[in-house]
Order: C-alpha cells, then sequence, then structure tokens
C-alpha cells in the first residue's frame, strides 16, 4: 500500500561520529595584499592573510606550483603540465581557465613578475647544455603571451626587484610587441639558491649566492660570500636584501643590506626550515613544517612578529582516493610452486597466490599500509614471506587461505634481509642479509642459526641441494675474487634441527665464480665464471677489454664422477646417441637414466621425484674438479639444471649508451639449453629475463619485463605461439591480480621504510651524529597532513636532508597521470621581428651531423635554411607575434613536420620543406659548446693547446673524454674542462689514462713518430672546474690536484663524494637512495664531503662577465697555460743519429 509522502522541511540528523578535521600540507606561498595564494594537494588554493575558509583554485589533472600574483592582484601565474612536461600558465586570482604562456616542456619554477607587472619571469632549462639545470637561465614572457627572451643576468634561480611590486594601471596585459625593459632598479640575483632544506646545513662550493646590482645598471657584486650556511630565496624588500640561511643552524629568514652588511634574524624557527618565502613588500609569508607563516616588516623585529596562519581547510581529497592496478603493473617478485602448478607473487608490496591459468588469484595478509617481499614457497605449500606488519620486518607464514594473519610470525636476524631461499625438503629457510651474513632458520619455530659471515661484501646466490642438506653460495674472498662455498647443514631428523659443519671453499677463482645451481641428480654444482681472459681489441684505441670472460662450468660432487663431456668410443650410425658414462659406482645420488633405457613409470601423486636421494660430496680436491662447458664465453647471467640438461641465459654485448627500447616488456636475453646425451646446446626462448624451475624438475618459469611465461622444462618455445595468455602459450594472466591502493596507509609505509633503508645503510653506525629517532618523529607526525603524492616527496626529501650529507635522494614513483604532449625542437634560436611580422632564425646549432639526434635538421643537406630566413608557418598554419613555433610543434617531437619559410633575402616567396624534429636540443646545443670553446683555445694559442670537455663521469663522460683525448694527444697543453661534470665512477680510467707520460717514441723510416707507451701526452694539463663539478667529478679534481697533474682553475666544486647504488624501491617504484660508501683521500682524509674541492686559482664567473658573453674561467685557463708554456716549452722531439752496423771488413 502507497502513502502520501509528507512535505515537511526535515533536518538531516547530526553525524556524531563526524571525523576531526585534518590539516592539509601549505606549500609554495605568495602574498599579495591580503591575499595568499598557496599550493596543497597539487593544486592552487587561497586564503585571507588574516587566516580563515581557504578556496580552492584549480582543478588540475596534474601538479600546479609556484604561483606568483600580478601586482594588481588580478593574475595568478603558475607552472603547470596540463599537456606535457612544465610550462608557464596564466589565471584569474578569482578562478577559471588557465591560458597557456609557453611552449618550452622545461620550466623549473615562476620566479615572479616583472616591476611594471607586464612581464612573467620564470626558470627554464630549454636551453641548457648541462646536467642538473646547472645552467638554467631566467627568462620573462609578456602576459598577454609571445616571444619569450631570456634575461642577462647568467645562470640564475630567482631575481628580486628594489621596492615593492608596481601595479599596472588596470591591470592590463600588454601585448608582446610593447614589451620594454624593466625600469633600471636595483637587483638582487640568487644562483643555486632555490632550496637549501634537502642538503640541511650544506656547505660545499654550490652554496647559495647572492649577487646584488643596486642601481640596476648590471654592476654586480657578490655579497657575503663567507656566510657559514647556505643562503637562498633571496628577495629585496624595502631597502634590505631577506633570505633563508641556516647559518645558525635551523633556516631562517635573515636580512642585511645591499652591500651584506647588518646581518640580522628575521624569523626565529627551532625546529623546522622556514622555506619558499615570498613578499609584496609589506608582508612575507613562507612553509615550516606543513604550515603557513607570516611576517609583517613594518613591525619591530622579535619572534613574537612571526604568526601562523589559521587555515580552515576543507577538501574531497581526491588525491588520495583509492585505485585499483592490475599485478603488472607493479609485479616485484614472483616464485614457482615446488610442483610447479602456481606461483606466489608480490606487487606494489601486497602478497598473492595464483594457480597459473585455473581459478583465483588469493590475496594474503594485511590489505594496506604493509610491505611484503620475498615471499617463497615451503615444501608444505604454505609462503614464507618478509613483512613490516609490525612496524620493523620479520618472517611470516602464510597458508593458501585469503586470510589476514599468518599463521606463525618470527623475528629476523639483524640488518635487511636482502636473499630469502626454501628447502626443497625440509621447512628449512636460508637468507642473506646486509650485514653480510648468511643464516639458517626454521620455519616452523623460528629458531636461527648464523652458517657464515663474510667481511668483505654481501654473501650471495644461496641454494639447497636437491636432498637440502647441502647448501652452496657465493662469496667474496677479497675485493677482487669471489668463490663458491659449500656447507654440509648437518640436518637432524625429520629436519627439525641442524648442525652444519665449517664452511667449504668449492672453487678457486680466477676472478669471480657465482650462481650455483645444483644437478637434480646430484653429480655436479654448476655455476658461473669469469676467468676466461680472451682479450678483445679496441676499434679507437690501443688497448683491449674482455667484455665476453663469462662461461658456465661444473664441480663434480664425487672424485670419481667423470666429466660428463667425455666423448666415448662408439660404433658407426650412433653419432647422435652416445652411450651414457657410467654412473660413479659408490654414489649413494640418483643415477643419470642412459639414453634409450626403458623409462620408468613415474608416480605422478609424488611431487617428489626423487625422495630417497642423498647426496654425498667428496670435498677433499674438490676446487681442482671444475669442468668448462664447451660453449663460447659470452656474458652469461643465470644457470639452472635439469635432469641431464642445463638451462643458462645469455646477453648480448651492448653500448651503455644504447637507447633504452620503448617496450618496457623487451627483453634481450637468450635461454639456452644444453643436453647431455646430444652433446650441444640449443635456444629454448628468445627475451627473457629471470628464470626459475621447479623443485620438480618439470617446470620451467622466466620473465619478459612485466610478463611472465610457464612452459614445461627444457622444451623450445612453440614458434607460432601468440602473447594470448593461457595455458598453450605459457603466458600468465597477471591481470587475475587486482591491486587496490590506500593511499595514506601506504605513504605511511613507505615513509616508515624509507628512514628504516636510511637506518640500515647509512654509512656510519651512528648516522655522523644525527639523532634518527628525533628526526623521525619530527616529521611522521606531519604524514596525516600529506594529501598528494608530491607532498610525501617533499617530506621524504626534508627528513633524508636532516643527514647533512650528500646522494640522499628520493625520485620516482606513482604519481597522478598528466598527459605527455611533448614540443618538438628545430635546434635553432627565433626572435620575433616586429617590423617583419615574422619569426627569424638568429641561429641553427649544426652539432654533429653524422649523429640522428645530435644536430639540428635545418643543418642538413638539401634544406637550405640559413641565419636571417624566417620561419612562417608549422604544418601549415601561420605564425605571428602571440602564436609562437612552439605552440604549433605540440605533440610533435621527433615526428616530421612540414614547415614554411622563406629567404631573408626573397621575404615573398616562401617555400615548404619537411624536417624531423627533435624531441631535445640538449645534444646539438651542448656539441656547439664543446667546439666553440675548443676553437677559441685554439685561435688563442696558435693550435698549440687542445680542449675537451668531459659532462660526468659515466657512460657520455668517458665516450667524451676519449673522443676529445686521442684526437688532441699531440698538442704542447690539453685543457680538461670538468665544469658541470655530473658524476658517476670512471674518474679512476681518466686519470690513469692522463697519468701516462712519454717514455720514447716508436720511430718508422716512412711517417711520423708514434709515442711509446701509445696515446700518451708530452704537453701540460690543466683542469677547469666549478661549484657544478659533484661527486665523481668532485673525486677527479681532488686526484688531478693531488697528483700534481696540472693547475686547477676556476670554483670550488660541490663536495658531495658519498656514494650510493641506488638499489632500493618503495612500493610505488619511488627509488630511494642512501649515503653507503664515503671517499677517504689520503691528502684530504674525509674533508672532500660536504666542502668540495678548492681551485689553484679561483674565477668567479659574475653576471657581468654573461652580459658581455665573455668565459671569464676559460680566459684564465688559457692564460695560465700559456704562461707555462713560456716558462716550461714543449720542444720538438730531436732524435739522436740512429746507430749505424756495418758488416765487419
Amino acid at each position: 500500500m502507497l502513502t502520501s509522502m509528507s512535505t515537511k522541511k526535515t533536518t538531516p540528523a547530526k553525524n556524531t561520529n563526524s571525523p576531526a578535521l585534518v590539516q592539509g600540507y601549505f606549500r609554495q606561498p605568495d602574498v599579495q595584499g591580503e591575499r595568499v595564494v598557496f599550493q596543497s594537494e597539487d593544486d592552487l588554493w587561497e586564503v585571507p592573510l588574516a587566516g580563515g575558509t581557504a578556496r580552492r583554485l584549480t582543478n588540475s589533472r596534474s601538479e600546479a606550483r609556484s604561483p606568483r600574483i600580478s601586482p594588481d592582484g588580478g593574475w595568478i601565474a603558475l607552472c603547470a603540465m596540463e599537456e606535457g612536461d612544465h610550462d608557464v600558465y596564466l589565471m584569474p586570482t578569482s578562478g577559471g581557465e588557465m591560458q597557456r604562456l609557453t611552449w618550452l616542456n622545461s620550466v623549473i619554477h615562476v620566479v615572479g613578475w616583472s616591476p611594471d607587472g607586464q612581464d612573467v619571469q620564470f626558470v627554464s632549462v630549454h636551453e641548457s647544455m648541462h646536467h642538473r639545470g646547472a645552467d638554467a637561465w631566467i627568462y620573462r614572457v609578456s602576459s598577454a603571451g609571445g616571444p619569450v627572451e631570456r634575461l642577462p643576468y647568467g645562470p640564475a634561480m630567482t631575481v628580486s626587484y628594489q621596492g615593492p611590486r608596481q601595479k599596472a594601471e588596470g591591470g592590463n596585459r600588454q601585448s608582446a610587441t610593447d614589451n620594454q625593459h624593466p625600469t633600471k632598479v636595483g637587483v638582487v640575483l640568487g644562483r643555486n639558491t632555490l632550496v637549501n632544506s634537502r642538503w640541511k646545513r650544506y656547505a660545499g662550493g654550490m652554496v647559495g649566492e647572492l649577487w646584488v646590482d643596486v642601481r640596476g645598471t648590471g654592476a654586480f657584486q657578490r655579497i657575503l660570500k663567507n656566510l657559514p650556511g647556505n643562503p637562498v630565496r633571496p628577495q629585496w624588500i624595502n631597502n634590505r636584501i631577506w633570505f633563508v640561511s641556516d647559518h645558525e643552524g635551523i633556516g631562517n629568514l635573515h636580512s642585511c643590506n645591499s652591500d651584506g652588511s647588518d646581518l640580522q634574524p628575521e624569523s626565529f624557527q627551532q625546529e623546522y626550515y622556514v622555506r619558499e618565502p615570498a613578499s609584496d613588500g609589506r608582508h612575507v609569508v613562507y612553509h615550516v613544517g606543513g604550515d603557513l607563516w607570516r611576517i609583517d616588516v613594518q613591525q619591530p623585529r622579535s619572534p613574537k612578529r612571526e604568526q601562523r596562519i589559521n587555515i580552515q581547510w576543507a577538501t574531497q581529497r581526491s588525491r588520495i582516493q583509492r585505485r585499483f592496478f592490475f599485478g603488472d603493473h607493479y609485479l616485484e617478485d614472483i616464485d614457482l610452486h615446488p610442483e610447479g602448478h602456481g606461483v606466489a607473487l608480490t606487487a606494489r608490496g601486497k602478497l598473492f597466490g595464483m594457480p597459473l591459468w585455473e581459478l583465483a588469484a588469493t590475496q594474503l595478509g594485511v590489505r594496506d599500509g604493509v610491505r611484503y617481499r620475498l615471499q617463497r614457497w615451503l615444501p608444505d605449500s604454505r609462503v614464507a614471506v618478509i613483512s613490516d606488519a609490525k612496524g620493523q620486518e620479520r618472517l611470516e607464514v602464510f597458508s593458501m587461505e585469503p586470510t589476514l594473519e599468518p599463521a606463525a610470525s618470527f623475528r629476523l636476524p639483524p640488518g635487511r634481509v636482502q636473499d630469502l631461499v626454501a628447502s626443497p625438503r625440509h621447512l628449512h629457510l636460508v637468507m642473506t642479509t646486509s650485514r653480510m651474513e648468511l643464516w639458517w632458520m626454521n620455519a616452523n619455530t623460528g629458531r636461527l642459526r648464523r652458517l657464515d659471515q663474510s667481511t668483505v661484501s654481501e654473501i650471495d646466490d644461496p641454494a639447497f641441494s636437491p636432498d637440502g642438506r647441502w647448501l652452496a653460495y657465493s662469496k667474496n674472498l677479497s675485493v677482487e675474487l669471489k668463490a663458491i662455498f659449500l656447507i654440509n647443514l648437518g640436518v637432524q631428523k625429520e629436519g627439525k634441527a641442524i648442525r652444519p659443519n665449517s664452511p667449504v671453499q668449492a672453487s678457486d677463482p680466477v676472478r669471480y665464480d657465482f650462481t650455483p645451481s645444483w644437478d637434480p641428480g646430484g653429480h655436479w654444482l654448476y655455476f658461473l665464471s669469469s676467468r676466461t681472459y680472451n682479450p678483445i681489441w679496441d676499434t679507437v684505441q690501443t688497448a683491449t677489454t674482455f667484455s665476453r670472460s663469462i662461461k658456465p662450468y661444473l664441480i663434480t660432487l664425487q672424485k670419481d664422477t667423470p666429466s660428463p663431456f667425455l666423448e666415448l668410443p662408439r660404433p658407426p650410425g650412433l653419432k647422435d646417441e652416445p652411450p651414457p658414462a657410467p654412473p660413479p659406482p659408490d654414489s649413494r645420488a640418483e643415477k643419470p637414466n642412459p639414453k634409450g633405457a626403458k623409462s620408468q613409470k613415474k608416480d605422478t601423486s609424488n611431487p617428489d621425484p626423487t625422495p630417497s636421494l642423498q647426496i654425498t660430496i667428496d670435498l677433499e680436491g674438490i676446487q681442482k674438479r671444475v669442468v668448462e662447458f664447451p660453449v663460447p664465453e659470452s656474458l652469461y647471467e643465470q644457470v639452472v639444471g635439469l635432469p641431464n640438461r642445463v638451462l643458462f641465459t645469455e646477453y648480448p654485448i651492448r653500448g651503455s649508451m644504447d637507447e633504452p627500447p620503448d617496450n618496457l616488456n623487451q627483453e634481450e636475453g637468450l635461454l639456452w639449453v644444453w643436453d647431455f646425451e646430444k652433446g650441444e646446446r640449443e635456444t629454448l626462448a628468445q627475451d627473457v629475463g629471470t628464470l626459475q624451475v621447479s623443485v620438480t624438475g618439470r617446470t620451467l618459469l622466466y620473465t619478459s619485463g612485466t610478463r611472465v611465461r610457464v612452459l614445461e622444462a627444457g622444451v623450445p618455445v612453440p614458434e607460432d605461439s601468440d602473447d594470448t595468455p593461457s595455458r598453450r602459450t605459457g603466458w600468465l594472466d597477471l591481470s587475475r591480480v587486482r591491486i587496490s591502493i590506500n593511499y595514506p596507509q601506504e605513504w605511511v609505509q613507505m615513509f616508515r621504510e624509507a628512514w628504516r633503508l636510511q637506518q640500515e645503510f647509512f654509512w656510519t653506525e651512528d648516522m655522523s651524529g644525527v639523532d634518527c629517532q628525533r628526526v623521525f618523529k619530527r616529521y611522521e607526525k606531519l604524514l596525516p597532513r600529506i594529501g598528494s603524492r608530491s607532498e610525501l616527496s617533499d617530506l621524504i626529501w626534508e627528513m633524508q636532508g636532516e643527514l647533512g650529507t650528500s646522494h640522499a635522494y628520493e625520485y620516482g614513483g606513482d604519481y597522478p597521470f598528466s598527459p605527455r604532449y611533448p614540443v618538438g625542437w628545430l635546434g635553432a634560436d627565433l626572435d620575433y621581428d616586429p617590423e617583419r611580422s615574422a619569426w627569424v632564425f638568429q641561429h641553427i646549432y649544426a652539432g654533429d651531423l653524422w649523429c640522428r639526434n645530435g644536430h639540428s635538421p635545418l643543418a642538413e643537406p638539401g634544406v637550405l635554411v640559413q641565419p636571417g630566413d624566417l620561419l612562417l608557418g608549422v604544418a601549415g598554419m601561420p605564425l605571428d607575434a602571440q602564436t609562437t613555433p612552439g605552440a604549433l610543434l605540440v605533440n610533435q617531437a621527433g615526428e616530421q613536420i612540414i614547415l614554411t619559410v622563406a629567404s631573408q633575402d626573397t621575404p615573398d616567396t616562401p617555400r615548404h620543406l619537411v624536417v624531423r624534429t627533435l624531441a631535445s636540443e640538449r645534444n646539438a646545443r651542448y656539441r656547439e659548446w664543446v667546439q666553440t670553446n675548443a676553437k677559441f683555445i685554439s685561435e688563442a694559442t696558435s693550435g698549440r693547446v687542445g680542449y675537451l670537455h668531459i659532462p660526468d663521469m659515466a657512460e657520455l663522460g668517458i665516450s667524451e673524454f676519449h673522443r676529445g683525448y686521442l684526437a688532441q694527444v699531440d698538442r704542447d697543453g690539453l685543457i680538461i674542462d670538468v665544469r658541470y661534470n655530473a658524476g658517476g665512477m670512471v674518474s679512476p680510467l681518466i686519470l690513469e689514462k692522463l697519468m701516462h707520460r712519454h717514455l720514447g717514441y716508436d720511430v718508422p723510416r716512412w711517417g711520423t713518430p708514434e709515442p711509446y707507451p701509445y696515446h700518451t701526452l708530452r704537453g701540460h694539463l690543466l683542469a677547469l672546474t666549478n661549484q657544478f663539478t659533484g661527486s665523481d667529478g668532485d673525486m677527479f679534481t681532488a686526484s688531478f690536484r693531488e697528483l700534481g697533474l696540472g693547475p686547477v682553475v676556476g670554483k670550488r666544486t660541490w663536495g658531495g663524494v658519498i656514494g650510493i647504488d641506488s638499489r632500493y624501491q618503495l612500493v610505488d617504484g619511488t627509488t630511494t637512495t642512501q649515503p653507503q660508501y664515503s671517499i677517504w683521500f689520503h691528502h684530504a682524509g674525509w674533508s672532500v664531503e660536504n666542502y668540495g674541492v678548492d681551485p689553484d686559482i679561483e674565477v668567479e664567473d659574475s653576471p657581468q662577465s654573461y652580459q658581455e658573453g665573455r668565459d671569464l674561467q676559460l680566459e684564465r685557463a688559457v692564460a695560465v697555460m700559456l704562461k707555462r708554456l713560456e716558462d716550461e716549452p714543449i720542444t720538438p722531439m730531436r732524435f739522436d743519429q740512429p746507430p749505424r752496423r756495418p758488416l765487419p771488413k
């Protein structure tokens, strides 16, 4: 029966269980008058300066950052990624549509507005030639859009002008053609001044530099050069320069006169650094520990002047709403069931079990906020796994039922478990740890027993024997040698306990032996070894390499077991069917099944094919029983034993600068099988990554990128198989694994793991005196405020910055998707000419014309475009003052495009041409910079002095070094430029080459004498360095000086020499690095870290030098080299009269 609905107004019942108001994480504020704009949850918000309710201004697909309010208060300039990488956008302060102002794909942050309020000023690396934005400049663009103009200050991160922001009348936005230079006012320029909280208490060569031009005439002077802190974010407020510095311990606001005198504190924070200050001339707003604070600069200086801005903040927190992924998106580890019918896997830190193709995947353990890793099947079909569910990591054991709680939980040995291996027979586990130890655990009771310990590095590759009674592994004997070891575990009755014997070294390495694997029959132990010194001649210099030094080998476990490769006599007609070698007479191991013998029917009800197998090993003389597989040496990575066969993976030798494949699923490994009966190897599969074989030996699993395949072991992959997941093809459907992400809980786990990794791997036990618990608690309490992935990153950076040490990084991870429409580049400088109403080619970067991505497409043969010619259109669309070439080249990177051009001599005769754009101009610009420097030096020294630049100490750096060195080794002098060197690990190779000096000559009858040793210098050396020379660049500079190779000219280096290996990722793919390996020099001790290396001759690169287009450091290097050539000339070699040996009379 229907009843009529009452029209009486009702009031919703009050929810008495409403959660407490959660405060946001507020960053990057700006102020104009009574309005503050800031960033939170990757969007922009506004709030009254006095505090109150915050209002959301953007709802961006990407991160909107570094907002700057116009002087008239009507507009906000910001940096966003709405159509690609970061560019400058403009929006009304009242909210509304964003207008894109630049098409550069490379904007670091918005600096502010010009004094007249007509231009937006920003930092960009689109014309950069070096890493890390070291040569980023400040640019400006009209608020009406149009051409981008570089400010003439040289590389810088911030700029501020004397006096308050000037309000443009009516907030008019001038067109690009009306844009004029700012009125001449005082300028303070900041270099290296973006942030000082990510490496707190930093004192190296890249500390912030404040350059002041009092009258706006271009006459800059550096102030506070000797301040024992790191000044950042300088601003000219009224008559004083304000900035953040940590010279008193905590980063606080300070101010001084324009000449650096009268230094005074302006803020008095005692826990968190002051960050990202901004001012309108009356108030300063800034970030401190997730809050926004303000100072009224007209009030007397005192701690009471600082006030927190109370923000009432309500949000849906859309950035932390639950999301779902498939298992292949974040697959971390996979383990094949002992019987080969299922897998256990971890994906994004979550634990799953899954039959291969049938039935459902099962999630095990706590669903959110916990990381599971190193899951391993036990013989009873339970899963052992490392879990941090209780805060610290423990070993947990799960049955294959959907459950939250483990069946057992045990403490782990000290350190971080690096590898976990389960016994095929018993409920035993073996684990290696970061403390270089090898441990055994009873998976039923949690009992632990240490088996071995290294004093050199971590123990690797533990492998149980098929009967579970022996353990093989690899361990370093020294830094340069690695051997295979064996332990008889002494398994007691029913496997409840062990009485292990002492480890025995089973191989005598020539270089390093690794990856042991057992023969299922118990006759042999396989391993890989680098011991084949077959030199490969270099094609560019007289040198050799041993890129293919690895082969598979085996050790015969019983002393009377012959080599399986021994050729035995056989009658004609049986070439392909040799009789098997006779089995060892006294071995209790399972005997190999001779080919042709009648196979015994296998009991499929018992997954163990060898239930009575018991392996015995003759340890005496075992190091002498190594046998080489008859295969070519190569780059092998894995070896796995099967019955009567052996699998191994081989990888091609590739150039380390080869571009990675576009397809993330593409692997390059070949999977081979060696068949003992046939006496040959054959290919089973291609595109193989890692591989596993079930305990039964019947099932093979291999990965290929993010895909996983399971096949019958030892059988070639069907040639006609496709990529469709099925039993027929072997591919697993990992989309059956569904991952639910609760971001707040996941971020708490990631935050804790990041600090746990620092505590375990930081290079000193006491964390260099840092109270790690105090630091952790300081930042952990801010976690509930985090509302986006970028805010978590910011918090981790701040926490790790408290270590006061280099190389504590955080990068990557699961950020919200934003579209990628990269801009195509033409490898040219263009300016808009209002008189001709056209864009004009000012310069074309020829670069390396023979390198596809190393030159401007306009420099290619037949294109016929010259500086001064006009660019009239792109893809049929005309250009004008507001329509820039970049605006029409969006989403055209690396693509062919039609350009409409005209010669400067015949502007009324346009023509069309097709070019392929560049994804980046960096390579072409870098090559021209190097060539310009080399030409300058050659002309200044009449060709007597050479020049080369080393951009890093990695693949590119070693390539550039040899390219420049070998071509100029015969010069009287050579300038080695390591400015902007981004570090790496090849400095010893370069130093070794530079240390080689002439001992003599190889003198032919015809031609030019060659130096002995080959490629050695007679001439003088000089190194150029600057504050952006870091890491291995620091080490090169320190070594260059200490070895007395020559003078060092430039500026003090970065000062970061504690190395990392980038080995550890958090659950969402984030990499965090732990400063693990600190460099100690005989001559300098630990002093290079957080200081750098002083040059012999310091040369400042002032803003004036960039205005004049001069490289003062390069000029000084030439002068020093010429003086040295004058004092110590390199004279032409004069040989003695050749000996005469006439015949006797």
